[in-house]
């Protein structure tokens, strides 16, 4: 029996905590919000689609090497994003020093470029390498936006998240329909 490959949930995962926060840093829907009930929410969000659905993914592929050749880079694509969602879900649950937070963003920076480089060289340009591209720009901005708490930087994270839900349902849909 071969293992079932599990791109799908972790997709997905990312496809949903993206729109969540995405459509909130734009503005959608939260006129008159109760901030600090958004706030836990999106943690929730981050926890359990960024955080859980992404791990579930990376050890299942180091498990049982779904995606073939492309299954350790994967795992470790997904398992560090996994981890990252959590972070960013403990953080808008517990709180936190944004500044830190920043500085972690660009320690993530390091490590995302690196995966970008990675889906260039092995030819998984689109989507993979394209959302890598846009996730690389948005660590950018969250790394000046957070530290600086500027508004006008929170709006552009929310555009950057907005574009990779959008490159991840190209991800998602052959999974989804195939």
């Amino acid at each position: 029996m071969l293992p079932v490959n599990p791109e799908a949930i972790g997709v997905f995962g990312l496809f949903a905590t993206v729109i969540c926060f995405g459509l909130e840093q734009v503005g959608v829907g939260v006129k008159g919000a109760d901030h600090a009930k958004l706030t836990r929410t999106l943690g929730y969000i981050a926890i359990i689609f960024g955080g859980v659905c992404q791990l579930y993914t990376a050890i299942s592929m180091f498990l049982f090497s779904c995606a073939g050749d492309h299954s350790k880079y994967l795992g470790t694509v997904f398992g560090f994003f996994g981890l990252f969602w959590i972070l960013v879900g403990l953080f808008f649950l517990k709180g936190g020093d944004k500044k830190v937070m920043a500085h972690f963003f660009f320690c993530a920076l390091i490590l995302v470029v690196l995966f970008t480089i990675r889906a260039f060289a092995d030819g998984l340009i689109w989507p993979l390498g394209i959302d890598c591209v846009v996730i690389d720009v948005l660590l950018i901005t969250l790394i000046f936006g957070w530290y600086t708490e500027s508004p006008k930087l929170s709006k552009l994270a929310g555009v950057c998240n907005l574009v990779i839900g959008a490159v991840s349902f190209f991800l998602l849909y052959p999974h989804v329909l195939g």
